[in-house]
């Protein structure tokens, strides 16, 4: 066989080898809303949607970074009828309102331990994110505020599946001064999260409260307001 040949025979090995890593990116999508969801909600929601409306679906942009890939999605629909209530991509979160969380302890980014039971005594928020999930960090500045204010008051929590290594690069170019955990994809299977982000409220006692999505109102009013009924 000619040298040439092999080349050729290994540069198409190589570029099959390269697009077949592609494919272990994990895909998010930015639906209209302003909310990042999973493929597996993605797909979910069109199954929904399309027992209602017909749509034109149209991908306006297309971001990656790492092993992320964001999907920006643009739908134009026309009603077929009456759609019983809004998708809500925090409906499995919810379930857990009125219960303690699923798991006893989550691991710092420091690699301490942290057990769930030492938040008691004081109203917890949660925030779970991820470092390519555009809405969570363009929250994270009035979060840091809200943390300022309330101080010792409350405990901030911030949870990601993400790697120790990948969230410490992350936070050498943004401000998010919660107590980082991370390597938590167990955990958040376990609350059934499929958004980002997602906010949870836990009173004294470690009850869940609350679930929100990210921030809505000016100066995180509407965080504010769910944190005082628990002081």
């Amino acid at each position: 066989m000619k040298l040439s040949t092999i080349f050729s025979i290994l540069a198409i090995i190589l570029i099959f080898s390269c697009k077949h890593k592609q494919t272990d990116k994990v895909i998010y999508y930015k639906i209209p809303n302003g909310k990042i969801i999973t493929t597996k909600v993605y797909d979910s929601l069109e199954e929904s949607v399309s027992q209602y409306l017909k749509y034109e679906k149209t991908i306006v942009s297309t971001i990656e970074k790492g092993d992320s890939i964001i999907k920006t999605i643009e739908m134009k629909v026309i009603p077929l009828g009456a759609v019983d209530k809004d998708f809500n991509p925090y409906e499995n979160a919810e379930k857990f309102i009125g219960k303690k969380l699923p798991f006893n302890s989550i691991t710092t980014i420091n690699d301490e331990l942290l057990n769930i039971r030492s938040l008691n005594g004081k109203p917890t928020l949660i925030n779970f994110w991820f470092t390519n999930c555009i809405p969570c960090i363009k929250e994270m500045p009035e979060l840091n505020k809200i943390k300022e204010d309330y101080g010792d008051t409350v405990n901030f929590i911030a949870i990601t599946f993400e790697t120790k290594e990948k969230v410490t690069e992350f936070l050498k170019k943004k401000d998010f001064n919660f107590i980082q955990i991370v390597n938590s994809k167990k955990e958040i299977d376990k609350i059934e999260n499929e958004a980002y982000p997602m906010n949870m409220f836990l009173d004294k006692d470690g009850i869940i409260k609350f679930v929100r999505g990210n921030l809505t109102e000016k100066d995180g009013k509407d965080f504010r307001v769910l944190i005082d009924k628990l002081l």
